[in-house]
């Protein structure tokens, strides 16, 4: 079962049971003895739940960027960022990987290292949530043998009631814990200081509570009882169990309102089957080898199913399916038509032959469940329905609980109820609608249905309904259907009142490169408030709802309500390009792809970009912006060079380039004169490339070269190449290659066709910057932007800098081990310059609140300042608070001061006379 309920019944055999006795009188006091028998009935428990992981086929899971505010506009976030940081993270790896990415954007030592901890995964429906999660579980119990594991589904959380947290750590588990107060604080108190204690929180998006999971949880003791929302929100914010691990899964809806304060920083995306994953499932259904050639060949020839395989709920239907009918060659029509097919196939088994009232009245209780977010099911929720559990046994899983003796197979007790998966609950409320539901019914329900996007999957299901031919079929299974036609004619009205939105997507990165490197903080803002938007989902449910009911005229309709110019950005899965494909293939106009942007490009799987470039291609539509990272193009790269002279900008950033293929791209670029405004080849190995770059040079306006094993050869070909340019080139980013001293002295005479240069961990020395600053200062016109940050540049390196600063707008001298005699020259030199400084950034110089009390003499010839993870403190803080209260510059990188000690700092003057004068009325 993939991503079902994590419930089972558990037997211990006499020897473990023997086992857990040795063990226990082993332990060194009674309390431990306590705690060791419950943490061991536990961790058997979900042992047995987990024994069947082994033929799972393997999951991909990737990490989420999610740059915060702060981080914008300086060179951690772009400038010397890690580019190729969007690698398949193995279950066993996660929290690892947590805390390497939390100390990459921890700001201080004062900050709370217990964030670390948590983690955020997030998918689709269907796509492997509660796997992945069971993988991380069994790959804990099994690396630590006397740890704390715990489960909780969020299905099984009355969030209603007022519980410990005990109680609200066990609510998953089956187990015969008898609640004493002094006993449970004893094990609470040895939870609460392991480091190597597990809970995984599965299903947040199941939640039975109102609203969503924007309220800030006010404090609460670990000992006490609250209710089970505040427990879950302190659990996650860290402020109960801080040193345990956690994992909180859920669709993407739940994280979208999450509150700020709470949501996890490290998150990671669940992204599905691989191909190989996806072959090795039709592998395990195929009797023969040429039973799978032929399935494989099959599905090769309908896109539009084979595009849904990396979801394991729909491959593990779809491939049987077409493994059952070989020889008929009957397509699959939509998602619907595949949950259709496997209900068909029940419904000719005999234990579940039998009227199909016990389906109707299911439908209705499902589609209960969705609108009340019920997600698990007493057994009186069926006596009142009227179901017949044995009739509806293929749909259901059962959770057991039983106060009595733990160990034993249990036979009776209380019994909750879910559905195998919320996918099928989901698709059997939309059947509900669309057969059973009457007419009345279906208009009182189906715009709000449309508003709240905990209904997407339905409305899927919905539109599916609406192909013809599944119409066809469900009237051959349900004669008694109520109004079909009249009820698809509602669906798509409700659709169509949304087509206008379509118009006002964006159609392009707000802020250009040009614009960007030219003042870095004041685009800034621009440029998070984009990122940071709520990503609206109207274009891809628009185009799934119109694949999934292959009605030409919605189709169209939707094809002709979008923009001229499309941005398509972000990750996308498989799925969604497809259907976004067979929308643009409907469109009458000529239209422009943005593919990605700069600052993000687009991760695509590789069916993905082979889906989105194969129809393009053969279209009228153009790619002016193509911006990729992360992808093998060995299968694509002919088809980007066919498209590249009508591109502008292009990224092919950690791409697996070969110097061929290179080659190959300047030469398309100098035979058809293309002027790219934008060109990012970072993070390919390509020492050996500088021959090639330089016959293009001169056609190029921002290029970077992060992280490409460049040799000297290469950097003394492009300066050659820069020097003969005519007009100067905005930005070149030589940064995490090694430079040596001559590579820089032969750079130095082209200096003055560069108005932007990053040098970031480039092994730079300080007196190899000595002719480069000679020829800075000799400029006309000053630099834009110098980047030298993550080199060793010492003393001498800064008084060189400093030699040419008022050539200088922006400044970037992070993580240079700056002294707080680096910073007084550094000062003075500011203050010396006849213009104003537009930013310097001195992010991870640990010169702490000294130095910002010296930097704070300076803020009347600085616009901008960054000065995160510099160790300063609310003293430090303070000095530079004070000081720019006159001057209102923007600092980033400070820590929260106290408002009182604020009120204190010669900022507001009146407020902190205001007591004394209430104490002498007095």
């Amino acid at each position: 079962m993939v991503g079902g309920n994590l419930t089972y019944v558990r037997k211990d055999s006499s020897k473990n049971i023997k086992d857990s006795k040795s063990n226990l009188k082993a332990a060194k006091s009674s309390a431990e003895a306590v705690t060791y028998s419950e943490k061991q009935s536990w961790r058997n428990f979900l042992k047995c739940s987990l024994s069947k992981l082994k033929d799972r086929v393997p999951l991909l899971a990737t990490k989420q960027e999610n740059v915060s505010e702060e981080e914008f506009g300086n060179s951690s976030s772009w400038l010397f960022k890690k580019q190729s940081d969007k690698k398949n993270i193995m279950p066993e790896n996660i929290f690892e990987e947590a805390a390497c990415a939390y100390n990459e954007k921890r700001e201080s030592s004062h900050e709370n290292s217990s964030k670390q901890n948590v983690t955020g995964l997030v998918g689709i429906a269907g796509i492997g949530k509660t796997t992945f999660c069971k993988f991380v579980l069994k790959h804990w119990i099994e690396s630590y043998p006397h740890s704390f594991v715990f489960y909780i589904s969020i299905r099984d959380v009355d969030f209603a009631e007022k519980i410990s947290v005990l109680k609200f750590l066990l609510v998953s588990t089956d187990h015969d814990h008898k609640f004493k107060q002094k006993k449970d604080d004893l094990i609470l108190k040895e939870i609460n200081e392991s480091v190597n204690t597990l809970i995984v929180i599965d299903g947040l998006d199941e939640a039975e509570i109102t609203g969503d999971f924007s309220k800030h949880p006010y404090g609460m003791s670990l000992y006490e009882e609250k209710p089970a929302y505040c427990i879950l929100m302190n659990l996650v914010k860290c402020r109960l169990l801080p040193k345990a691990k956690k994992l909180i899964a859920s669709r993407p809806n739940a994280f979208l309102n999450f509150n700020p304060k709470c949501k996890p920083e490290f998150m990671l995306q669940v992204l599905g089957l691989s191909k190989e994953s996806q072959n090795l499932l039709c592998k395990q259904y195929s009797k023969t080898e040429e039973q799978l050639k032929h399935v494989q060949d099959e599905l090769e020839k309908q896109p539009n199913v084979s595009a849904l395989l990396f979801i394991p709920i729909f491959a593990k239907l779809i491939i049987p399916y077409f493994v059952d009918n070989l020889m008929s060659n009957k397509p699959v029509l939509s998602t619907s038509d595949v949950f259709l097919s496997q209900l068909e196939r029940w419904q000719h088994k005999q234990k579940f032959h039998t009227d199909r009232k016990h389906l109707k009245q299911l439908t209705k209780l499902a589609f209960s469940g969705v609108e009340n977010r019920q997600f698990s099911f007493p057994s009186s929720d069926f006596e009142k329905h009227g179901i017949e559990i044995k009739f509806i046994e293929p749909f259901m899983c059962t959770h057991a609980k039983n106060p009595q003796q733990h160990g034993l197979l249990i036979l009776d007790g209380k019994k909750t109820f879910f559905f195998i998966h919320a996918t099928w609950q989901e698709f059997l409320a939309a059947l509900h609608l669309m057969v059973f539901a009457s007419y009345e019914e279906f208009l009182s329900k189906i715009e709000q249905i449309f508003q709240q996007s905990s209904w997407d999957v339905v409305v899927r299901f919905l539109f599916g309904f609406c192909h013809r031919e599944v119409q066809d079929k469900l009237k051959i299974l349900f004669p008694h259907t109520q109004q079909s036609k009249n009820k698809e004619k509602i669906v798509k009205t409700q659709a169509k009142k949304l087509l206008p939105h379509l118009s006002e997507l964006p159609n392009d990165f707000p802020i250009t490169p040009r614009e960007y490197f030219h003042n870095v903080k004041k685009t800034s803002p621009h440029v998070n408030k984009f990122n940071s938007r709520d990503k609206d989902p109207t274009l891809f449910n628009m185009c799934s709802w119109a694949n999934e009911s292959k009605d030409d005229e919605f189709t169209k309709a939707v094809a002709n309500s979008l923009p001229g110019s499309l941005l398509l950005s972000g990750n996308f899965l498989p799925h969604q390009i497809m259907s976004s494909c067979h929308v643009l293939s409907a469109s009458k106009e000529p239209r422009q792809l943005q593919v990605g942007d700069w600052w993000n490009p687009d991760t695509f799987t590789e069916l993905g970009l082979h889906m989105l470039l194969g129809p393009v291609q053969q279209s009228k539509y153009k790619i002016p912006k193509l911006h990729l990272k992360e992808f093998n193009l060995t299968l694509h790269f002919e088809i980007i060079m066919e498209l590249l002279p009508g591109i502008t900008e292009l990224t092919l950033r950690a791409c697996g380039l070969t110097i061929p293929m290179v080659e190959n791209l300047f030469d398309v670029i100098t035979e058809h004169n293309i002027h790219l405004l934008f060109l990012d080849l970072s993070s390919n190995k390509l020492d050996g490339i500088g021959k090639y770059v330089a016959k293009s040079m001169h056609m190029l306006q921002v290029l970077s070269l992060y992280s490409c094993n460049l040799q000297e050869e290469d950097f003394n070909a492009i300066a050659e190449a820069t020097t003969k340019r005519d007009t100067n080139m905005i930005w070149l980013n030589f940064s995490e290659n090694v430079m040596s001293k001559s590579a820089l002295d032969n750079f130095a005479s082209g200096v003055h066709k560069l108005d932007g240069l990053g040098l970031d961990s480039c092994s730079v020395t300080g007196d190899g910057l000595e002719q480069l600053c000679h020829e800075i200062s000799k400029r006309q016109k000053p630099m834009n932007i110098l980047g030298v940050g993550g080199n060793n540049i010492e003393s001498i390196g800064v008084n060189l800098v400093l030699s040419c600063i008022n050539n200088i707008r922006q400044l970037l001298l992070c993580k240079c081990n700056l002294t707080i005699t680096c910073l007084r020259a550094l000062v003075a030199a500011i203050l010396d310059m006849d213009h104003s400084m537009v930013y310097l950034n001195l992010r991870d110089n640990r010169f702490g609140d000294e130095g910002a009390i010296v930097l704070a003499d300076c803020l009347s010839n600085l616009e901008n300042l960054d000065v995160f993870r510099c160790a300063i403190t609310v003293v430090g803080a303070k000095a530079l608070q004070t000081a720019n209260f006159k001057w209102k510059r923007h600092i980033g990188g400070l820590p929260d001061i106290p408002k009182a000690t604020a009120a204190s700092s010669g900022g507001r003057p009146r407020e902190v006379a205001q007591p004394k004068k209430r104490c002498s009325i007095s």
